[in-house]
């Protein structure tokens, strides 16, 4: 079997994309993971100093991306890990939504620690 034969069986299997492809895709779901993961910090970290309130709409979109990506990972390789994880984000993520809508209705004085009753 010549290089090129190889080659061509190897993105036969991989849904025509190379190893190298794929490679360079997990890495930068990886690095945006994090990276946005710190822009959730950042943005927390600087509302907290001007407004003495943590937003949560921000981490409502990460939770919500990580959830989904889980999500995805359960249906296509069907590893149980993957759902509980999958679960454990979806709780959080239903936690900071449920929070939200309650500031956002006035049932929650909103999420500051100065916050008075």
């Amino acid at each position: 079997m010549t290089k090129d034969e190889i080659l061509q069986k190897s993105r036969d299997e991989n849904g025509g994309k190379d190893i190298g492809d794929l490679d360079v895709q997990r890495t930068a779901a990886r690095v945006a993971y994090f990276g946005s993961l710190g822009l959730c910090l950042l943005v927390s970290l600087l509302s907290w100093i001007f407004t003495q309130r943590v937003s949560v709409q921000c981490w409502i979109v990460f939770f919500g991306m990580i959830c989904i990506a889980f999500f995805v990972k359960f249906f296509k390789l069907r590893k149980l890990h993957e759902l509980f994880v999958a679960l454990g984000y979806l709780a959080i993520l239903l936690l900071l939504v449920t929070a939200f809508v309650l500031e956002l209705t006035g049932k929650l004085g909103g999420l500051s620690a100065g916050a008075e009753p």
